[in-house]
């Protein structure tokens, strides 16, 4: 039922496993660019529908680069331009004008949600700025919110409600706050609104919404912007405020989400960055309802050294079938915890090289086309300004000797990159799920 390109998905294809300790290399060197300093919004993703990721950056937080991967392992660079005046604090890549190549929408504090839009060779970028309101941009998605086939834009707001744009498959967008309005259940001005995740999280086919919620200084509880939202999808575009009933309300300063399936029984599991608590792992309950499982998983200490957490991935990454977390932070802080295979995570403290600085930003994907995750990271000043001293990073997965499948994603009836789509697993190992995402 779900369509088109782009993002690979890598897991365990067979049920003989190895364990291993993991180690990633510093491959930055391989880079096209192995000074540039991003510090903020990264990307991975197959830009030009090649089969390869690539890699997609700011410089400086505010030139778009994007470095193509080759057959060889080398890459090459595009700059394809300044996006206007400020730092980008977000980015989320589709192609948007269903022409073959990826597009990407970024925006900052107030300095407009920029379009870059490929050319049919992939080879230029033509950019743009969409229509008001003219917002402060924390995290950005595509998804297709009304199942029709087009890509829309959402664009997570922190100083009010958030913005949905509708797409009409030629890369235009219009504000529409008829595909979904993300008002707070408790009334509020609708600002806090810091991390945003669409994802199947019920199993009933279609795209859910989780927002993070944070305000400084707000120190009730029951505030409205802070109170995180799960807007569960009723299958005919109706979103309703379930966070409470499902148990994914932290009373926190929240600043990121994900959801996967740590315990391979078909699932979707959530993890939740906070501040002001310590951040909490929840498995799914399978009936709508999650329970918190931080300290069973023995995460406290880890979650503890992390300090304030920036962002969280959960994928595979020694392909044992299960999905393992990695969480970059503030203050000089990252960490991988591997999954034990029994809802337990063990920390990989000599995973990255000696020395390695701190990670604050970050995206995954194979960028050695090895069928192992990789990792390009960033590091920053505060909370969004890029380093002055330390270059963006390539950590290549040496990889061991597990299998793995890789599945590019091709629509026909729904949105060209096929996000939304599920892909389904079935061996000794459990029920493996992958959605594929953009944002």
């Amino acid at each position: 039922m779900f369509k088109k390109l782009l993002f690979t998905l890598t897991f365990l294809g067979v049920t003989s496993v190895l364990s291993a300790q993991i180690s990633f290399n510093d491959a930055t060197s391989g880079l096209n660019d192995s000074t540039l300093k991003s510090g903020v919004a990264i990307g991975v993703s197959d830009m030009n529908n090649d089969g390869l990721d690539d890699v997609i950056r700011l410089s400086n937080a505010s030139d778009l680069v994007i470095e193509f991967q080759q057959g060889d392992g080398s890459f090459v660079k595009l700059n394809v331009g300044n996006l206007g005046s400020g730092s980008e604090w977000a980015l989320t890549i589709a192609d948007v004008d269903e022409n073959g190549f990826n597009d990407v929408i970024s925006g900052g504090a107030y300095n407009n949600l920029k379009l870059a839009l490929a050319n049919s060779t992939g080879t230029a970028y033509a950019i743009s700025t969409l229509s008001t309101p003219n917002i402060f941009l924390q995290n950005a998605n595509f998804a297709d919110i009304n199942n029709d086939g087009d890509i829309d834009f959402f664009g997570c707001h922190d100083d009010g409600i958030s913005s949905p744009y509708s797409g009409d498959g030629t890369g235009s967008f219009t504000y529409d706050l008829s595909l979904i309005n993300t008002a707070s259940t408790v009334p509020s001005d609708n600002s806090g609104n810091y991390g945003s995740i669409w994802m199947d999280y019920d199993n009933d086919g279609d795209q859910d919404l989780y927002i993070s919620k944070c305000r400084l200084g707000v120190s009730n509880t029951g505030d409205g912007r802070r109170r995180n939202l799960l807007f569960q999808n009723d299958g005919n575009n109706n979103f309703t405020d379930v966070a409470a009933a499902a148990g994914l309300l932290p009373l926190a300063q929240s600043w990121a989400a994900n959801f996967e399936d740590i315990d391979n029984d078909g699932d979707l599991d959530a993890f939740i960055i906070n501040h002001d608590i310590l951040s909490e792992l929840y498995v799914n309950n399978g009936n709508g309802t999650f329970t918190d499982i931080t300290a069973a998983a023995g995460l406290v200490a880890d979650l503890t050294s992390l300090g304030l957490g920036i962002q969280v991935m959960m994928e595979d990454f020694d392909n044992d079938g299960f999905v393992d977390i990695f969480l970059t932070g503030r203050s000089g802080v990252h960490h991988l915890l591997l999954n034990n295979g029994n809802s337990t995570f063990t920390a990989a403290t000599t995973a990255f090289p000696v020395g390695t600085v701190g990670i604050q930003s970050a995206a995954v994907g194979d960028l050695n086309n090895d069928g192992f995750i990789d990792i390009m990271a960033g590091h920053a000043t505060g909370f969004n300004s890029p380093s002055s001293s330390n270059s963006d990073q390539l950590f290549i997965n040496n990889t061991n000797a597990n299998n793995w499948s890789e599945i590019i994603i091709r629509g026909v009836d729904s949105n060209i990159n096929g996000i939304g789509a599920r892909i389904e697993l079935l061996g000794a190992w459990g029920l493996q799920i992958r959605e594929v995402r953009a944002g």
